[in-house]
């Protein structure tokens, strides 16, 4: 077993304590596109430009915060400012002696988060001055869930892309343009036994992986299957609820039948409900244990203003045999 050098808990700890305020969150809503009282001393400001982007076909490579073609426009971004402390640790081995290995370390020691109701074109965060700084952004969009109550459905992240430095009383400017969650999700559609062809026999197990990379989505998610074994249509709305699965582990419905339009497969549907990473929680969200239910995103989104691709793959039925027994008779 491997183990860090002792010298770094105490390292971080001191660092916190200078400054100002570390490990702790700040929420609000900067009123007036960004404007916040008065500097404390020892603060600087972290200025953030918005691009609203535009609503244009869909294009290659990262996009503006929103909106983009395929979603509707964002009416809030959420912004976190956190200072970032690296260090470099010693690896040492079950005795507490050093292996010579050496692992980069990477903590959090202050977060403040920010909401900026849109439309907004800019935003100033006032922080501890410190170097080190990393700034995130996510854009959501008012909506519904599957049970109609309200929440914010989430559209794009981004970051900076290099540590940004604070100096007291000084403005600090970044410009963050974002990507869509979407960019960040793979799913790992099942393939059928002769490990090429894309497809579910019915009645077998099967399994959806979901890969989660660079998005701030929890790694504890809901998918649900859907096959319409009547009419073989796509689904009208949401289907994934917390009721759904959490591992996505599945079961094929034992079909033997084909759809009614004769074709040699049924269609078998998928969708995702994530929630926001809790590193995004605030100070005002801590007394309330659900508080990252208001902060949604499902994949596909079948409603409108979203254009979401559906997710789906062939479901194959059981074949029938027919056997005739003839009983001799009886001598």
């Amino acid at each position: 077993m491997r183990k860090l050098g002792g010298w770094l808990l105490p390292t971080v700890f001191l660092f916190v304590l200078g400054c100002g305020g570390g490990g702790q969150t700040t929420s609000g809503t900067a009123p007036g596109g960004g404007v916040e009282p008065a500097l404390p001393a020892g603060y600087g400001l972290i200025k953030l430009t918005i691009q609203q982007g535009n609503t244009g076909a869909p294009v290659e490579g990262p996009r503006a915060l929103a909106p983009a073609g395929g979603q509707p426009a964002a009416d809030n971004v959420r912004i976190a400012a956190r200072l970032v402390s690296t260090q470099t640790a010693p690896v040492l081995d079950d005795n507490g002696n050093p292996t010579g290995e050496t692992v980069v370390v990477t903590s959090e020691v202050y977060r403040k988060i920010v909401d900026v109701p849109l439309p907004a074109t800019s935003v100033s965060i006032a922080v501890p001055a410190a170097d080190g700084y990393v700034v995130e952004v996510l854009s959501s969009v008012s909506g519904t869930d599957g049970s109609g109550n309200p929440v914010n459905i989430l559209l794009k992240h981004g970051k900076t892309t290099a540590p940004l430095n604070v100096t007291a009383g000084v403005d600090t400017t970044a410009a963050i343009v974002a990507a869509p969650i979407t960019d960040g999700l793979t799913f790992a559609m099942p393939i059928l036994p002769d490990g090429v062809t894309p497809g579910v026999v019915a009645g077998s197990n099967y399994s959806v992986p979901v890969a989660i990379t660079g998005v701030p989505l929890r790694g504890s998610f809901y998918l649900q299957q859907f096959v319409d074994n009547v009419a073989n249509t796509a689904p009208a709305g949401f289907f994934v609820n917390e009721s759904s699965p959490k591992t996505p582990i599945f079961t094929a419905q034992s079909l033997t039948t084909r759809p009614p339009s004769a074709v040699d497969h049924w269609d078998l549907y998928f969708q995702g409900l994530f929630y926001i990473d809790p590193t995004w929680q605030s100070d005002a969200e801590r007394s309330n244990t659900n508080w990252y239910k208001k902060f949604v995103f499902y994949y596909p989104n079948p409603t409108t203003g979203w254009g979401d691709p559906l997710l789906f793959t062939s479901l194959y039925p059981l074949g029938t045999v027919n056997v005739t027994v003839t009983l001799s008779p009886s001598r």
